[in-house]
């Protein structure tokens, strides 16, 4: 953690460009300033490789004065903190993907996988594939010591119309994308089967995306939320009102010309080669639980899909106690920064119980 006298010091986890989005925005739209956060350390491009952030994610923060991570992997903060690392998960990032593990002809079923070869539509250390955890040890599968991830190139990525390819070419048994992507239809249609559809899995669990297992997480120090909590929570109005800015159809051609931006000036060539946004003009509207889509639009982390994730990870040996959803999740200042913004209208309420209505 950084020293009480020092500016505080926000880093994001992993080095996805797309992960930067609200912090830009809150950035460059003025939402921090109008927030009170006027002194602060902003660290992009990754602080630590994503496959090791269940190892390394806490000395890493110590290491280098951080006091708010973004983009942390759930599963890993919690992990972490079982270790005794100073880290607790105060917001929310994203919700875990509902991914579609589509495979080979001849592959239906997720016991069939062992053994095969596999790529997520990006990294291997990517959201989609961290969220098959659960549902993969559901069927027997251990999704790291059974599968093989290699990391699918950046023409193939799930933003590209040829995701596909890797696995028609035999390249990989198995492909994991984003389950409403344009890809998964087009593989269907071909004969490949969908081998694992996470949103059905998890539906008998959740009844929305509200309550899904968060996938990403914001995480700050015991020092930030006890001693810096003013800073704490006007960086989470900032953000929250940055969600509802990249959110929004309206900002969506400045939104693409920002992650042009972004995509630029990174120094990693996989992300100068991989775009989010295919156009500046939006896609056809959506509806019901996806029209805002992943990120969670009140900045909260729902306790029981938490709760279920910390069970997960101690049936498989993970950690080795089950840790208390309260002693993890600290969102007491996640709570007041959106009863904030409610109550002076910088965010709207009747666009926030709407979002929550569909989302519950």
């Amino acid at each position: 953690m950084s020293g009480m006298d020092q500016p505080i010091v926000i880093a994001n986890c992993n080095f996805h460009v797309g992960h930067e989005r609200s912090v830009r925005v809150a950035e460059e739209r003025g939402f921090f300033k109008e927030e009170g956060l006027d002194r602060y350390v902003y660290q992009s491009g990754g602080i630590v490789p994503g496959p090791w952030e269940h190892e390394t994610i806490g000395a890493m923060m110590w290491e280098r004065g951080i006091d708010i991570a973004t983009a942390v992997d759930a599963r890993a903060a919690i992990v972490q903190h079982a270790k005794g690392e100073d880290i607790y998960i105060v917001g929310g990032w994203r919700t875990q993907l509902e991914t579609k593990l589509v495979g080979a002809k001849g592959i239906t079923k997720p016991e069939q996988l062992k053994g095969v070869k596999g790529a997520g539509s990006g990294s291997k250390d990517s959201l989609g594939l961290f969220g098959l955890s659960w549902a993969l040890h559901k069927h027997g599968v251990d999704p790291e010591r059974d599968i093989e991830w290699v990391r699918a190139p950046s023409d193939r990525y799930a933003s590209n119309p040829h995701v596909g390819d890797i696995l028609r070419n035999g390249e990989v048994q198995v492909l994991s994308i984003g389950g409403h992507d344009d890809a998964v239809e087009e593989l269907v249609n071909e004969g490949y089967p969908v081998v694992l559809d996470t949103e059905a899995f998890y539906k008998p669990y959740y009844k929305g995306l509200k309550n899904w297992p968060p996938g990403k997480v914001i995480v700050a120090t015991k020092q930030t939320i006890e001693q810096r909590g003013r800073e704490l929570r006007a960086f989470l109005r900032a953000n929250v009102r940055a969600y509802w800015f990249v959110q929004d159809r309206r900002n969506h051609e400045w939104m693409f010309g920002l992650e042009s931006r972004m995509r630029q000036n990174t120094y990693n060539e996989f992300e100068r080669n991989v775009r989010m946004l295919r156009s500046d003009k939006p896609r056809p509207e959506r509806t019901g639980v996806r029209a805002f889509g992943m990120m969670p639009m009140d900045g909260l982390v729902p306790r029981g899909a938490t709760a279920d994730i910390i069970a997960d990870l101690a049936e498989y040996k993970e950690i080795d106690r089950v840790v208390d959803v309260d002693d993890v999740l600290k969102d007491a200042a996640a709570i007041d920064a959106i009863e904030e913004l409610l109550s002076s209208g910088r965010v709207d309420r009747e666009a926030v119980e709407k979002w929550r209505a569909i989302n519950s």
